[in-house]
Formats: structure tokens, sequence, C-alpha cells
């Protein structure tokens, strides 16, 4: 971090610190001595309606509250101001907060009576914090979320573009952590079993745990628009790097070929992506940007399309088109991980020409569309929360 940025945090938190009361840990008046605890580190507040891995993150959270867990969450530069603390602090949740009675988050976690588990949300976290929470709970178990494998999606990304040195220096850096510090803990959580499987040939496969997304119907399906009354493609995406390429991928290689056969169809593109895609101008790309409510480009479009060239995990996108009954369109990689069948659930197609024929067939065949949106919530029967619960329950 540079002098400036530095110098700039600091006078940030010493101005809010001045007008916070001096115990204030949201909801710590809550805490059980009798429950078990679980702590999350996170890099920043999650943020669960700006992208699936924070959505993710908060819907693990909740069901560990249900179990009757004491609930903390530990972010760097903390704050009562911030939006989505005072989300979570609503929830019940334990959220550490930056004041004058702690020096950091260490030493808040050691006034807690008992924590049983801290949970470390992904790779970057793990490594900076791993030694300093078994040095301050040393009795505590350690769980690493791997939110997705960092290094697959960095080989993959590799395969498209073998030129790029930065692409090597990832994958080398996150293979590197992700291998090592996994041995370090007590358990792996892996977002599929495609992901544990690989993950076995560096881990005892019997401290992995499988916990995927979390997804359940958002709205009934009588409220959704029908076939006729539908029109356009949506696709969303945070300006995490498989998201920028598929756009890219999306306008400069499949859609010339939709527009020869759909010339008026348009693209709704949600989500702040537009800073890394500053070289597309064309009135059928619509670029929304952030949406607080999404439901009405969710039942009013034609389809979710998620033309993902690589990446790793189980992409949140494609379960939350289900869970407003939306038929999608995306590639092996978009599909992995989610027991997924072309034709039977989605269409899944990995040529530029073959995704491109996907859309026009969905787009004007009811038959199809209809077919594949009445598997939307036996698609989402794999991700409940209360398949999360029973997993958890078991560890």
């Amino acid at each position: 971090m540079s002098l400036f940025k530095n110098i700039k945090e600091y006078f940030k938190k010493k101005n809010v610190l001045k007008h916070q009361l001096e115990h204030s840990i949201p909801n710590f008046e809550n805490y059980n001595p009798s429950n078990k605890t679980i702590v999350f580190i996170c890099r920043n507040m999650p943020t669960p309606d700006k992208d699936s891995g924070s959505n993710r993150l908060k819907e693990i959270i909740i069901s560990f509250q249900e179990l009757g867990f004491n609930c903390v969450i530990c972010s760097k530069n903390a704050y009562r101001t911030d939006e989505y603390m005072s989300y979570f602090s609503t929830l019940g949740i334990i959220t550490y907060v930056e004041s004058n009675q702690f020096e950091n988050y260490f030493a808040f976690l050691k006034s807690i009576p008992k924590v049983d588990y801290v949970w470390f949300n992904g790779p970057n976290e793990l490594k900076k914090n791993l030694k300093k929470i078994n040095y301050n709970l040393p009795s505590s178990k350690t769980i690493y979320d791997m939110v997705d494998i960092h290094f697959l999606r960095y080989q993959r990304a590799i395969a498209l573009d073998p030129t790029r040195i930065s692409l090597r220096k990832k994958y080398l850096k996150y293979l590197e952590i992700e291998t090592k510090f996994s041995k370090q803990v007590d358990y792996v959580i892996a977002i599929s079993e495609i992901e544990k499987e690989i993950m076995s040939q560096y881990v005892n496969s019997n401290k992995i745990i499988t916990i995927s997304n979390i997804h359940y119907p958002k709205i009934k399906k009588e409220e959704c628009f029908t076939f006729e009354n539908r029109k356009d493609l949506l696709l969303t995406g945070s300006t995490h790097a498989p998201n920028i390429d598929s756009i890219h991928y999306l306008y400069n290689e499949i859609m010339p070929l939709v527009w020869k056969k759909l010339p008026d169809v348009k693209v709704i593109i949600i989500g702040n992506v537009i800073d890394k895609i500053g070289d597309i101008q064309d009135s059928n790309f619509i670029f929304k940007g952030y949406v607080p409510d999404i439901e009405p480009f969710f039942i009013s479009s034609k389809m979710m399309i998620a033309p993902l060239r690589f990446g790793a995990g189980v992409k949140g996108k494609i379960g939350q088109a289900f869970e407003y009954y939306l038929p999608v369109v995306t590639t092996s990689i978009g599909a992995e991980g989610m027991n997924l069948t072309n034709r039977k659930n989605v269409l899944i197609e990995d040529s530029s020409e073959g995704f491109a024929s996907a859309i026009v067939e969905l787009y004007t065949n009811k038959e199809l569309w209809q077919k594949l949106q009445n598997q939307s919530e036996k698609n989402l029967e794999p991700f409940s929360r209360e398949r999360v619960k029973n997993v958890i329950g078991q560890m």
C-alpha cells in the first residue's frame, strides 16, 4: 500500500473513531457462551447483492446462525457507517468494527470466551491470517473456504492466452498458497465434487468438505412473464476476469452470428463492468451497472447467457437464473459442478457458432424454452440451505 493510502486510511479511521462509542461491537451483547462460535475472516465485508461469492458466504453464515452458532464477521477497515455492516448487523451477526476498544480484530477475538471455528474466506485471507490465528486462538479449528480453485482458473486462462506472463505468475502464486496452506488447516471447503477431486491430489480427502452455492426460488413461477412477453438476453457479472473475457467473446464472436438471424435482440448487462469494457460502444449492448432490484430483468428477459471460456468453481449467475425460472445458455465451464445436462436443464455450447445457434434456437423455440424453464426448481435441489446445514452438522 502507498504512503498516501496509508495516511488517508489513518485519518479516515481517526475521524470515524471520534464519532463511535468506545464499546462498539454490534450484536456482541447477544453472544451466548453456551453455543458454539464461528468466526468468518474476510478481506472486506461481504457484498451479497454485488457478487455471487459474497451471496454464498451470506447464506453459509445464516445457515450456521440457524444451527445455533454465535457468528462473527471480521474484516479490516470495518466501520459502522458501512451499509453492509448495517445489513449483517440487522441479521443479528456479530460484526467487528474499528473502535477505541480493540487494537484490531485479533485483540477482539482474544476477548471472546470461546472460539470453536475460524473460517478463512479465500486463499489470500488464509495466507495472511492463519499463523496469527494459530497463535492467538490455538484451540480453534481452522476452516479454509477455497471459494473456487484459483490456480485452476489461471491454468485455464493460460490455455487461452499462453503469452501473458501475469497469468503464469498468478497461477504459481495460488498453486503454492492453495496446496501448501490447505495442508495446515483442519478442514478445506470445496465448492463442488469436481474441485474436491482435484484438491484430493494435494490434501487428504477426508478433510475436504463440499459446500456449494446456496439457491432457492426467489419468486413464484406464475409471477414470470410468458415466453411471448419476453425479449432480449441477460448477462450478469462483476469485474472478475472470466466475466470480462466472456463479454468481449460474446460481442466479438457470438452476437454478430446471432444478429444475422435476430437483428433486433439486445444484450442487457448487469454489474459494474463498464470500466473494463470501454471499447464496446453499441446500442444493442446495454450496460446497466449495479442494479439494486434485479427481479424485473430476470422475469422479463428471454434467457440468461454465460459464455464463460475459463474460470473455476460453481457459477452463481447460473443458479441465480434458476431462482427466477430463467432458461440458460452457457459453456461447459459455466455449467461445471452443477450436475447439468445439455438440452435437459440448460443449453451447453463451447464454440462461438454453437453458442450463437443455441441462443437463436432458444429465443424462437417456445417448446424448448418451456422445457428448460420447467426444470428450474429441480436444478436448485442440490443447492438448498437444508443440504448445507446437513453438511455443517457432520463437521
